[in-house]
């Protein structure tokens, strides 16, 4: 039985198993979970896409074809609704419930506590916590869901932050929402390739290089950029390319006596460190950046040595051209 339905109409409301009738088209009966639930006197039926591709005028009309079939008013179970959503079919006299709060049910009652958003255009580059987030769960593709809480809690972003990453990623259809109990599970999105899709809207992992003439014993990092993929390939890197990357906070606690600037870094050496917008420690990749953020930082390098090598990874990687 759904929760907020138990919530609103307590024990008086039952649910009982139901069956489509013979003949009933199979994007129906294969498309929809369905249950009889009864209110005192009053029956109808309970119908949840299995998917979550589907749209409002399919829904519309799916749900007037199984009311036709059954001869039953039909509720239709949506795991999350927008405004404009919700105002549709409420005028379209479509029952529902949704999410922790959403119940329009005309015949028998209609209930609304939680706060809909509303739907915001796709944005046109993902923030550094959406691309953390992105690459988190590429990395973790193994595990088909996991709750956004979880996510938050393993790169340490608030909820509010983790929320706003969600938001952005749902947008550019690069993940998949569902609704566990009180939880939200989030999986890749299926369907297409979603890594190549990604790569259209994330950008170079470097937020700024710092020059030091000296390496901090305890300073965390790991080798990026040139540094990075000589240790994986027949390249070779100089003295002056870049291969340091370190998060923002430990960028903050390097000694001020250890920071010089790049004429000081190319008269007597040094090092070049990259300060990245997440941190690179939370992504696989050993003593190495991950391979998704090198080539993201690397993508525009003039040098065809460095490309080709980088098409290595890319095809490692599922990487398609456009």
């Amino acid at each position: 039985m759904n929760e907020i339905l138990k919530k609103i109409f307590g024990s008086s409301i039952t649910e009982e198993k139901y069956t489509f009738p013979k003949g009933t088209q199979l994007y129906i009966s294969r498309g929809y979970d369905v249950s009889r639930i009864i209110f005192h006197n009053s029956d109808c039926l309970l119908v949840k896409p299995r998917t979550d591709a589907w749209n409002l005028k399919s829904i519309k009309v799916q749900v007037r074809r199984i009311e036709e079939l059954t001869g039953l008013p039909v509720v239709v179970q949506l795991d999350k609704i927008n405004a404009a959503q919700r105002t549709n079919l409420i005028e379209s006299g479509i029952a529902f419930v949704s999410g922790g709060g959403q119940v329009f049910i005309p015949y028998w009652g209609s209930y609304f506590e939680e706060k809909i958003v509303n739907p915001q255009d796709p944005v046109e580059q993902l923030s550094s916590s959406a691309q953390l987030v992105y690459l988190f769960l590429y990395y973790k593709k193994e595990v088909e869901c996991i709750s956004q809480i979880r996510i938050a809690q393993a790169l340490g972003l608030s909820k509010a932050t983790c929320s706003r990453a969600i938001r952005e990623l749902k947008g550019l259809e690069l993940i998949d929402c569902k609704t566990k109990g009180t939880a939200v599970m989030i999986s890749l999105a299926e369907g297409r390739d979603s890594l190549t899709h990604a790569m259209k809207y994330m950008t170079s992992p470097v937020l700024k290089r710092m020059y030091l003439s000296e390496l901090p014993r305890d300073l965390f990092y790991k080798y990026s950029g040139i540094r990075a993929l000589a240790r994986q390939t027949m390249l070779m890197d100089l003295e002056v390319d870049a291969g340091y990357a370190i998060s923002k906070d430990d960028a903050k606690i390097i000694p001020k006596e250890f920071v010089t600037d790049e004429d000081h870094f190319r008269d007597f050496g040094g090092y070049v460190i990259e300060v990245w917008k997440y941190e690179p420690g939370l992504l696989p990749g050993g003593e190495c950046v991950d391979d998704v953020s090198l080539v993201l930082e690397l993508q525009d390098d003039p040098d065809e040595r460095v490309q080709g090598e980088l098409d290595v990874i890319r095809k490692k990687c599922g990487i398609g051209g456009d």
